[in-house]
């Protein structure tokens, strides 16, 4: 009997420790506020502290504001949370998964070449496409200088055409602006879609191994 595929999530440096992070700058910045009264006149070291508490409570709720798991795979693909959305990639979707490289160093990122620009355009919120556009530009302006020979075409690549053509689909708009830069991105690092990691290269190398070995199980209907 085929086993059930088990959902695989994982968390990201990002979400951890927001709640401890934001209640112990909240108490310092409390004590702090209450100390006020007692103080004649405010000291440079109180205020820079009062701020530094402030900053803590601020980056323990920013921290908060991500999902636990960034990204989770099981029977229908892989899915990639963001605190503006998620996409899901369909297994069918995509061939492999691995880490890009920018001058023969490896990326902050894990990333997928798509076989199907479709089944992900047709799901992806333009909300978060105009979110990991922004986030990502300097991914792509880097991927855009590096086949540059002569650093003299990058800004007629960075243009983004308003329409995208598949065989089956037309895009207008921002998934069209969208499908561009996935074109250009693989015609130079060989994939189309990109997650930032923070976890160690190891770490990553190991997550694309299973991703892929995930996919090969699916695809050869060794898991169901």
């Amino acid at each position: 009997m085929q086993k059930q595929m088990q959902t695989v999530q994982i968390q990201g440096a990002e979400s951890r420790g927001g709640a401890s992070l934001m209640l112990i700058s909240g108490a310092i910045l409390l004590v702090l506020l209450l100390s006020l009264q007692w103080l004649e006149q405010l000291a440079v070291w109180h205020a820079l502290a009062i701020v530094a508490a402030g900053l803590g409570v601020f980056a323990g709720w920013a921290k908060l504001a991500q999902p636990k798991y960034f990204l989770q795979y099981d029977k229908a693909g892989v899915r990639y949370q963001h605190r503006h959305g998620s996409w899901v990639l369909p297994w069918h979707g995509f061939l492999y998964s691995g880490i890009p490289q920018y001058n023969q160093q490896g990326m902050a990122f894990i990333a997928f070449r798509l076989t199907d620009y479709d089944s992900f355009l047709q799901q992806l919120p333009p909300r978060l496409a105009v979110r990991i556009m922004t986030e990502q530009r300097a991914l792509y302006i880097a991927a855009v200088r590096q086949g540059c020979s002569d650093g003299q075409c990058a800004s007629e690549l960075l243009a983004e055409g308003d329409n995208f053509s598949t065989k089956r689909q037309q895009y207008n708009g921002i998934k069209a602006a969208f499908a561009w830069r996935m074109q250009r991105l693989n015609s130079q690092t060989g994939f189309d879609v990109f997650i930032p990691v923070s976890l160690a290269e190891h770490d990553a190398e190991q997550l694309c191994r299973q991703i892929n070995q995930a996919r090969l199980q699916l695809i050869q209907n060794t898991v169901t």
